[in-house]
């Protein structure tokens, strides 16, 4: 697979002058693959993955979803999801995330899966979503700014979910032996 190139990044990898000295960047040949570069001060500039983590809550013998009341994809059922924060362990993030979207209390993350693709929003837009499973263990089942409404339904019974980082994850769970909470 080859890497995008400079022209296909989306409009927030496009710099026209080094962050750290203001000088303006050339392409340049950097460990075999065309970069933008300072000629001033050698700043390469390396675009990553956002970074993103998404919980499987299971609570009162299913799993949780929330319904989304922000763009993109307003009105979908889907699990709680949410950026990384500078410096945040993506575990905490996934249960920080499931926190404030459902009003739970949440415990014992565990590992699932990751995905990497495109954003649905921009596909020149890569995303790096690290997927887990946790428990509730207090709290009250409520929707929040970003999230409407809230349902639990048995593992069994979940409707398809469109984001294939969450369908990854529903389905590193059906593949485990995870207690039900």
């Amino acid at each position: 697979m080859s890497l995008p190139s400079i022209s296909d990044y989306p409009e927030r990898y496009r710099f026209r002058f080094c962050p750290r000295c203001a000088a303006e960047l050339v392409v340049a040949e950097v460990f075999e693959q065309r970069r933008q570069r300072c000629p001033a001060c050698g700043w390469v500039h390396f675009p990553l993955p956002n970074l993103a983590a998404t919980v499987v809550i299971m609570h009162e013998g299913g799993v949780v979803l929330v319904q989304r009341d922000i763009e993109p994809d307003r009105g979908i059922w889907h699990l709680p999801i949410g950026h990384v924060e500078y410096g945040e362990d993506p575990a905490a993030a996934a249960i920080r995330e499931g926190e404030e979207e459902t009003g739970l209390r949440l415990a014992e993350p565990r590992f699932l899966t990751y995905t990497h693709g495109p954003s649905y929003g921009d596909p020149r837009l890569f995303y790096l979503v690290l997927s887990f499973v946790a428990r509730s263990v207090g709290g009250a089942l409520t929707g929040s700014d970003e999230g409407r409404n809230t349902m639990v339904v048995p593992l069994e019974q979940l409707p398809p979910l469109k984001w294939t980082s969450q369908q990854d994850a529903v389905a590193a769970l059906r593949a485990r032996d995870v207690p039900r909470a």
